[in-house]
């Protein structure tokens, strides 16, 4: 008996899946999240109802050099932790297909090409709305994929996690613009020492991301041997600039800010029960077509918003 095209599905999907993960096929041409899964910026758990981020938020208010040797220390409660909290979002693309399909693909070459472009399809669709929410936050009207734009402000402030940066101060993010190529690395060195809060800092930022225009504008102002990060990319063809040891990546859905992030502050926290998740092919009610869907359940978080900054053109 012929395979059908649910049953090709069922089994190349893995495979599938697998192939396109190699750089040559998937993420060298999405360095956005090439780069986030390189860093570990991509976190696979098992999820709940709500995403929870403990936060150390400020040093015990109770410390303090003593008087003399028989001083009196204060036994209040040590408040000194809270809890930024997130909805995990979701995403679904829906793969239907017809049994005209099967008819009009009879042998198994066509069925298994076909099958393959429909599944490649479908991953790359659903890989680019993640590349698309990491700037901009989904407006489906639920729980949204949070994006950039709303995690790292350029206000500074916003309520995050339930923490409400107007009033908790030391929760806003450092924001600055800049006019041009004249000022461009100005700002990002003072961006990126603001998040960092000290020399040699281990939640210093370890990647930029932005759109095209202004990563060709600081590329513009660099000498040669400042462009491009180490050997092992340049050789894979992956090209990363350097800005103050961080790799600085773009993508065509980022626009005129550049984000100073670290994987420790900004995470995307993906199920790692349902991510690419492939679901049961099932026959569509009154309808000689067949559907399966490819499920992520997610969410972009900071646990730390005070550590990433962001840039913007005046």
């Amino acid at each position: 008996m012929a395979l059908t095209i649910s049953q090709i599905a069922a089994v190349s999907y893995p495979a599938v899946l697998a192939e396109m993960r190699k750089p040559a096929n998937q993420w060298v041409e999405n360095a956005a999240l090439r780069e986030f899964e390189r860093q570990g910026v991509i976190n696979k758990i098992g999820l709940g109802p709500t995403i929870e981020c403990p936060v150390d938020y400020r040093v015990n208010p109770d410390t303090a050099v003593l008087a003399t040797d028989q001083d009196t220390s204060s036994l209040l409660k040590t408040d000194v932790m809270t809890s930024a909290s997130y909805n995990p979002a979701q995403i679904s693309v829906p793969v239907v297909w017809t049994k005209g399909d099967d008819a009009k693909n009879p042998t198994e070459n066509q069925k298994i090409a076909f099958v393959k472009a429909l599944l490649e399809n479908a991953i790359n669709s659903h890989d680019d709305l993640i590349e698309q929410c990491i700037f901009t936050t989904s407006t489906a009207g639920g729980d949204e994929l949070n994006g950039l734009s709303d995690l790292v402000p350029t206000s500074g402030q916003g309520t995050v996690g339930g923490i409400d940066a107007s009033i908790e101060t030391w929760w806003r993010n450092y924001s600055d613009t800049y006019t041009d190529a004249s000022d461009i690395e100005a700002a990002m060195t003072t961006a990126y020492n603001t998040a960092a809060k000290g020399s040699g800092s281990q939640l210093q930022p370890k990647m930029l991301i932005s759109g095209v225009t202004p990563y060709g504008l600081f590329q513009s102002q660099l000498q040669t041997l400042q462009r491009f990060a180490d050997s092992s990319e340049a050789d894979a063809g992956f090209k990363v600039l350097k800005f103050m040891g961080a790799n600085y990546v773009f993508s065509q859905y980022g626009g005129s800010k550049i984000y100073f992030l670290n994987p420790k502050s900004y995470e995307i926290v993906v199920s790692k029960q349902y991510f690419r998740d492939k679901g049961d092919t099932i026959e569509v009610p009154d309808q000689n077509s067949f559907v399966f869907k490819i499920y992520s359940a997610l969410q972009a978080v900071t646990n730390n918003k005070s550590r990433n900054s962001v840039i913007d053109v005046a």
